[in-house]
């Protein structure tokens, strides 16, 4: 291997006869000089200069290199040009998102403002207890919390400059998604009363039992129209003719369906929840059976003058389970239906 190594050197070594030939050959050709005869316009005289064919040579590829690396700046400068108007147009459309976005913020923040002085005002009205809103921090605190996390994340962030931070709207947006965190308690506080209450008034009879009537007969002391004595009458005469409508004036479940000779003639009881228990009395047809669960405005029955009555109407009544009979024009006088 080395004996083959030291004739291949010894081929293209320059003590080699037919290179160093060459290689003188090469060296003679562009020593040659070259004439030239520059002849000016309109002159008699004349002047000429000599060069070299390597200096020729030289001066070519000098202006092919100058050429190509104008060539080469030309197109660069335009990439970097079309580069950077591109940067430029979503560095515009970034920016414009930001404005909008922070516009937003703003909005939220004042919504987010009278919202929760609305409902520190619904928890004044509700008769709300002093310690549920104790439980909520002092806004100082929240603001401090919340940006005090934003700057460990700041520090634990790798792909944020050292001495850069967060925008400023990033801190506010913090604070914001803090405060209504920390309010959480008290929006459960009232929508869990709200809630109750909204059960309670689905539940209490408020509906009037027929479209149209005459009210012949108050809820208290009154001289019987049959009897002539003074009696206690704890419900509502509704006069209409005879196959009027009846509905129901909330929803729940019929509990008793039933005849009376000398009372209610037919007439139905609806237990409701709450404690809430409805009557209807004096009926001529009934449409509802013992155990079936109504809706408010279920038509049950038709107007009638069954029982212990001198004409057709409808005798209505409201029992609390606490409390008995109670007067139903109060509720039905509630403006609620």
């Amino acid at each position: 291997m080395k004996k083959k190594i030291k004739e291949i050197k010894s081929v293209f070594s320059q003590d080699n006869p037919k290179i160093k030939k060459q290689i003188d050959r090469v060296k003679e050709k562009g020593h040659q000089r070259m004439t030239i005869l520059v002849i000016p316009h309109g002159y008699d005289s004349s002047f000429h200069f000599q060069i070299s064919v390597f200096t020729i040579l030289f001066f070519a590829g000098l202006t092919v290199g100058l050429l190509s690396l104008a060539i080469f700046g030309i197109v660069r400068s335009n990439n970097t040009r079309s580069q950077i108007n591109q940067l430029s147009e979503i560095y515009g459309n970034y920016f414009d998102t930001y404005l909008t976005h922070s516009n937003q913020l703003e909005e939220m923040k004042e919504e987010y403002s009278k919202l929760n002085e609305n409902m520190l005002e619904i928890f004044s009205l509700i008769d709300g207890q002093d310690d549920e809103l104790l439980k909520i921090p002092a806004e100082d605190a929240i603001k401090s919390a919340s940006y005090e996390l934003l700057q460990r994340e700041e520090r634990e962030d790798k792909q944020l400059d050292i001495g850069r931070r967060y925008l400023n709207e990033i801190y506010d947006l913090r604070y914001l998604k803090h405060r209504m965190t920390s309010n959480e308690k008290l929006v459960e506080v009232n929508f869990e009363y709200l809630f109750t209450r909204a059960a309670v008034l689905s539940s209490t009879p408020l509906f009037n039992p027929m479209y149209s009537y005459n009210l012949t007969s108050q809820f208290g002391m009154r001289k019987s129209p049959t009897s002539g004595f003074w009696e206690y009458h704890d419900g509502l005469d509704m006069a209409n003719a005879t196959g009027t409508p009846i509905y129901a004036t909330a929803p729940g479940r019929v509990i008793k369906v039933a005849y009376s000779n000398v009372g209610y003639g037919h007439h139905i009881i609806i237990q409701h929840e709450f404690g809430f228990n409805t009557l209807y009395g004096h009926c001529s047809r009934i449409y509802v059976r013992s155990g079936q669960i109504i809706k408010t405005g279920d038509m049950i029955a038709e107007v009638g003058a069954t029982g212990n009555v001198t004409g057709p109407h409808l005798h209505y009544e409201i029992i609390l389970s606490e409390e008995g009979k109670t007067d139903p024009e109060e509720y039905l006088q509630s403006g609620i239906y």
